[in-house]
């Protein structure tokens, strides 16, 4: 993949700003598919418990953030990463004053991991990263030895009709997705990088789930 048509993190940045005040009304047609349903297994997926550090890539306006709030405990930490300000200032409403959640602005392919990170999780948000696999790689290697990580995204609906494919690429292009993406394969990635991997569609297969473990020999 020659990365040509992918936004870098600057267009990224702008679009996301400027969609930030209608994005969840904006991307619920989405839940209408059963993504939803995906989501909420991811967070299922990352095998959370009460005091762990767990890091939402690519948070947006915090749709997860509660939940694992709730899942890790007042003693816990939840740490959510957008290089979105406006995006973070809805996440920051959303979660309002939980004390285990942290908002950070930043390029989630230079973030680094805390120390100890129990879990990784990133919803759709892998769509917009060019090096995907150098970041799952990363990932794996920044957090702790069994740490989860759990990445659910949009995918090419193989089995769609034609027509249903383009209507899918017309209602996704306000998103910033474009042709380009349908070369990416995260979930190849997480086969590469990680152990006890697991892997499930949805939606007919718009919508992927992939989760694994960070080897405990610290390979990755």
């Amino acid at each position: 993949m020659t990365g040509q048509g992918v936004h870098d993190a600057v267009a990224v940045r702008r679009l996301y700003d400027r969609l930030a005040p209608i994005y969840d009304l904006a991307s619920r047609p989405y839940s209408w598919i059963g993504t939803r349903r995906l989501s909420e297994r991811a967070i299922a997926e990352l095998r959370l418990r009460r005091g762990d550090t767990v890091v939402d890539l690519g948070t947006g306006t915090g749709r997860n953030l509660p939940a694992l709030a709730a899942a890790v405990g007042p003693r816990g930490r939840a740490v959510g990463v957008d290089l979105s300000p406006a995006m973070l200032e809805r996440a920051r409403r959303r979660v309002g004053d939980l004390p285990q959640v942290e908002l950070v602005e930043a390029d989630m392919t230079r973030f680094q991991l805390p120390d100890g990170t129990d879990a990784v999780l990133a919803t759709y948000a892998l769509e917009m990263v060019r090096e995907y696999d150098a970041l799952v790689a990363r990932l794996a290697r920044e957090c702790r030895p069994g740490a989860r990580l759990v990445l659910n995204g949009l995918r090419s609906p193989e089995r769609w009709p034609t027509w249903a494919v383009r209507l899918g690429s017309i209602l996704s292009r306000p998103f910033g997705v474009t042709r380009a993406y349908r070369d990416h394969r995260p979930w190849e990635a997480v086969a590469r990088h990680l152990v006890d991997t697991t892997y499930d569609e949805g939606a007919g297969g718009a919508v992927y789930l992939a989760a694994g473990t960070r080897p405990d020999d610290g390979s990755a």
